[in-house]
């Protein structure tokens, strides 16, 4: 398994960053590991990198392992994805299908600044500094 989870206090943010393939048992992993550390560090956000992964796992298996995680978070944390624009469609359909049904403040986003900057300030600082997510 290739990835890793970080607490990002600059940020206040939790951070997973997935390299290489990565299969529906990476992803339930990640996802228990990154969990441990938001909650643990009471973090604003979490943040998933994918923009160095190849998602190998069925759409299903990562809606099911989103949805967990959305689940597992405490109220009012943010979820911030990061891909390449190549993924865009699997993730946006992710990312919707997780924004719609739980509520929560769901972005998605090219750039790791953009998406950090999102979880680390409000709303309207965030438009004001350009770290508004792609989907909404």
């Amino acid at each position: 398994m290739t990835f890793t989870v970080t607490h990002d206090p600059a940020n206040f943010a939790a951070c997973l960053t997935h390299v290489g393939p990565v299969d529906a048992e990476e992803i339930l992993a990640s996802r228990q590991e990154l969990r441990e550390v938001a909650v643990s560090r009471s973090v604003r956000g979490v943040l998933i990198n994918i923009s160095d992964a190849t998602i190998t796992a069925e759409p299903v298996q990562i809606i099911d392992n989103v949805q967990g995680l959305v689940d597992e978070l405490a109220p009012g944390t943010k979820l911030a994805f990061v891909s390449k624009a190549a993924d865009q469609e699997t993730v946006s359909m992710i990312v919707a299908t997780v924004a719609h049904s739980s509520g929560r403040k769901v972005g998605q986003f090219h750039e790791l600044e953009k998406a950090l900057g999102w979880i680390r300030l409000d709303w309207d600082a965030a438009v004001a500094a350009g770290f508004v997510p792609i989907a909404n």
